[in-house]
């Protein structure tokens, strides 16, 4: 129901929109709808500093003897903050499933995150695709 009413809000103010801004769009992997780019995007609590000093506080890579000490790898997880700023669907790259070290780790870390500040497209909330880019 909440979907059907931000789809008809913003379809009535398209015309008032910027070409290509605040579009619903379906992902092709997570299957859900989202903004890719509205017009407030979501905020983590704090200032975005207190994102980084969040995942660098509860960023924990377990040692593995199979893996040189210390490597360097990278981890681009994309999740929806929904409409109640809540993180809802995480994906990596292009699959659903954490498949390194790396993506569990920072996996682990993005279900501990507090609520966010959502999106929001004409005063309306949305849910909005999110990619954080991390890289060790």
């Amino acid at each position: 129901m909440l979907f059907h009413l931000i789809f008809w809000y913003l379809s009535a103010k398209a015309d008032t929109l910027q070409p290509g801004a605040c579009k619903l769009e379906k992902d092709s992997i997570l299957h859900e709808w989202e903004v890719r780019a509205p017009e407030v995007e979501p905020v983590f609590p704090g200032v975005m500093d207190s994102l980084l000093g969040f995942m660098s506080r509860n960023l924990h890579i377990p040692y593995r003897e199979d893996i040189e000490q210390p490597f360097y790898a990278s981890s681009f997880p994309s999740f929806i903050i929904d409409t109640s700023g809540r993180i809802t669907k995480i994906r990596f790259g292009n699959h659903i499933e954490a498949f390194s070290v790396l993506d569990s780790a920072v996996q682990n870390v993005i279900v501990k995150m507090p609520v966010w500040k959502p999106g929001r497209c004409n005063g309306v909330r949305v849910p909005v695709l999110y990619t954080l880019p991390v890289r060790l």
